[in-house]
């Protein structure tokens, strides 16, 4: 795709660090300051409100017409294609995933080798999902070839519902449940091609990101402001981090390269089987800096090794062979992904802070000092 950006420049993210700066020293802020913790407000406030226990019953209220004889007969076996011989008697329809969090999972299986999923969404992400998993479907990402996406099957704009086949393999997030089947060093290699081939695609699909969006900027607001009344012993350990983090996103280019990314990209929507391997949950695929992906799945797979008590040398191995991988084939994401990688895990810290409890096998001291030093080895990355 080769796209250069479009939307809002660096001077409004580093206005945003000035006003969160005001604040966190509890210093008086001028009417333009004032105008913009205002626009920061809104997102904060949604995510103060949102309620995911009432949200959990409502969806699994709404999916129970989605598991009866009756709809499995009607709107699902007419699209398992023209050879299919299953019933609605042969199959074992039950919600598989429901975390309050606007979307519940749903899976059919009519067999070993028959499975079918669908995602229930209470937003418009469904309609985007479909036409995204079509769209790579049809440009190369299906069973011809070893780097796949589910196959869609179809979407019911009425219930906002998504359809698509089960996907061969073994999540590479099994290694961490102590699947022996499963090699974190060659399957994180595998994880690096197939993002190497989706950023390399021609595919361009939904509305560019923005810095807003792409950095998760309104989401760290919420998190510094929660983190500081929690933990305000902390004030200036966070303040010092979020300079750091200010003069590395100041050097971001306003118009730099952006490709189809994939939005979410970890080890546990990466499944490997001989023959293929296949990438799930494309909710959030738009265009965006390709760093994004690349540091979302260091920072998720190196952060569940700390905390699991994982051999973290094999990690590191991981770690390497994945950017490795990646880097060789798409060079121009170094420019901006230790950028990318400290502010996720910077999100990481925020969030532990707020509670401040340990995690698997770490104790929360443990992790915060894992924390700090990964940000220092991201901000360090490619300088």
């Amino acid at each position: 795709m080769g796209a250069v950006r479009r939307g809002f420049g660096n001077g409004r993210v580093t206005r945003s660090a000035k006003v969160l700066d005001l604040y966190l020293k509890g210093q008086p802020m001028g009417i333009a300051e004032q105008k913009q913790w205002s626009s920061m407000g809104p997102p904060m406030a949604e995510g103060l409100l949102s309620d995911s226990g009432s949200s959990k019953q409502a969806l699994a209220q709404k999916a129970s017409e989605f598991i009866s004889a009756e709809f499995i007969a009607s709107r699902i076996c007419p699209k398992l294609g023209p050879g299919n011989t299953a019933s609605a008697s042969d199959c074992d329809a039950k919600i598989i995933q429901n975390t309050g969090t606007g979307r519940l999972t749903l899976r059919y299986t009519f067999g070993p080798d028959n499975v079918v999923y669908a995602k229930l969404y209470g937003d418009e992400l469904g309609a985007h999902c479909y036409q995204a998993n079509l769209e790579l479907w049809n440009n190369g990402f299906n069973k011809s070839g070893r780097y796949q996406v589910p196959e869609p099957l179809g979407f019911i704009a009425e219930h906002s519902l998504l359809f698509m086949r089960g996907v061969p393999g073994t999540p590479l997030g099994a290694v961490f449940d102590g699947d022996t089947s499963i090699d974190l060093v060659s399957g994180s290699g595998e994880a690096a091609e197939w993002l190497a081939a989706m950023h390399l695609s021609s595919l361009s699909l939904g509305a560019p990101d923005s810095d807003w969006d792409s950095l998760k900027l309104f989401r760290m607001a919420s998190r510094v402001i929660k983190a500081a009344a929690a933990r305000p012993e902390k004030l200036d350990m966070v303040r010092e981090v979020m300079d750091q983090l200010e003069q590395r996103v100041a050097q971001l280019a306003a118009n730099r390269y952006f490709v189809c990314t994939h939005g979410r990209y970890h080890h546990d929507h990466v499944f490997l089987s001989p023959v293929a391997t296949s990438v799930i949950d494309l909710d959030r695929c738009r265009p965006s800096d390709p760093a994004k992906d690349a540091a979302e799945f260091v920072r998720v797979l190196r952060l569940t090794a700390f905390k699991e008590g994982y051999d973290m040398e094999r990690a590191e191995r991981a770690t390497t062979a994945f950017l490795t991988t990646y880097l060789a084939k798409v060079p121009r994401a170094a420019e901006s992904l230790g950028c990318y990688w400290a502010v996720f895990v910077f999100h990481s810290l925020l969030g532990g802070l707020k509670k401040s409890r340990n995690k698997g096998e770490k104790s929360w001291e443990q992790l915060e000092e894992f924390y700090l030093q990964e940000i220092k080895r991201a901000l360090e990355f490619c300088r």
